[in-house]
């Protein structure tokens, strides 16, 4: 079957539109208003004009490779969210072109995936639509992306009550990746901690943004008291959060960032769990040199944010997670370390 894609024109209204949703739903996280960095927070998003649904490509690092994983965050035309239950992703490639006629090659099954700490109640089997306050989520796709260039995605919906939702969007895949990912070493990262901070080097929230809004103090100490290098010299596994909680322009980061604390509290023992701060100083764009040898590795890298990384024993990247954690995933993965 053939598809038309029309060529997609990035939207900061629907990326504000899924802020907002966020936001009503992550009361209490202590984040600000997002910075002018969030043009690229989702790569390839488009508002779909005339579409049931408008769709956020909300994947980082998209490269040639199988087994992909790719998220989109699907709003109404009244920006309700869809959540729960499983949607048809299908794909074409559309070569250089962002926009065209192509044959659809590829349809998967995509599973709800709710933001950790700001997941909706009250799940059910097939998608419904969920007003802001009631939480956030993307629904993730595993899918074989063959070539690089542009690729047109329609995503097909059978909700709760019967009606079949469905929007079209396009998305660039690269020829290599430009982030660390699975089987690459793991930088070996000499990261600021909380003694660096008392000891006058570095400000609090420089460490987390999160002390700029807490009389200084750096809040979750046990994600900021260990080298991310010591740690690997050792040969202790490592969790590398790369967040920023106040300045986040998805408003990701916050409530995932409180889980990375909880998790970090039940599996202490298995992992040194490290949080890195994206910005030195946020109000003069300066980025951590920590966070950038993850997130701004490659020469085309975005530094989007946030990322989640899990390094093994031996030093090497063996899972990564962006912009959503995927907690069934992230506890496997601990678990088979």
């Amino acid at each position: 079957m053939r598809r038309s894609f029309p060529p997609s024109r990035p939207s900061r209204v629907l990326l504000s539109g899924l802020a907002l949703l966020l936001l009503a739903s992550a009361c209490g996280t202590g984040e600000a208003e997002p910075g002018d960095t969030a043009e690229d927070t989702a790569v390839g998003s488009t508002e779909s004009t005339g579409s049931d649904l408008a769709i956020a490509v909300a994947s980082f690092d998209l490269a040639v490779g199988e087994d992909q994983r790719l998220l989109t965050g699907l709003l109404s035309p009244d920006r309700e969210l869809l959540a729960f239950g499983e949607v048809t992703f299908q794909l074409a490639h559309l070569g250089d072109e962002a926009g065209g006629e192509a044959e659809l090659t590829q349809a998967v099954s995509a599973s709800f995936l709710p933001v950790p700490g700001a997941e909706p109640e009250n799940a059910t089997d097939a998608p419904r639509l969920l007003s802001g306050e009631q939480g956030s989520g993307v629904y993730a796709g595993r899918v074989d992306l063959d070539e690089p260039g542009f690729w047109g995605l329609r995503v097909v919906a059978e909700t709760e009550d019967g009606r079949t939702l469905e929007g079209s969007t396009t998305f660039a895949v690269q020829e290599e990746r430009q982030v660390p990912g699975p089987g690459d070493p793991a930088p070996r990262t000499s990261n600021p901690t909380i003694a660096d901070a008392e000891a006058g080097d570095i400000e609090p929230e420089a460490i987390d943004s999160r002390a700029g809004t807490a009389d200084g103090d750096i809040p979750d100490t046990h994600l900021h008291d260990t080298v991310i290098a010591d740690a690997l010299d050792e040969g202790r596994p490592v969790v590398v959060g790369i967040t920023t909680p106040v300045y986040c322009a998805s408003r990701f980061c916050g409530p995932q960032t409180n889980v990375m604390a909880d998790l970090a509290e039940t599996h202490g023992e298995t992992a040194a769990f490290v949080h890195l701060e994206v910005w030195r100083n946020f109000d003069d764009q300066v980025i951590n040199e920590a966070a950038a040898e993850w997130i701004l590795a490659g020469p085309e890298a975005q530094g989007n944010e946030p990322w989640f990384f899990l390094v093994d024993g031996d030093g090497t990247i063996t899972h990564r997670w962006d912009n959503v954690l995927d907690l069934d995933d992230f506890e496997a993965a601990l678990a088979a370390l």
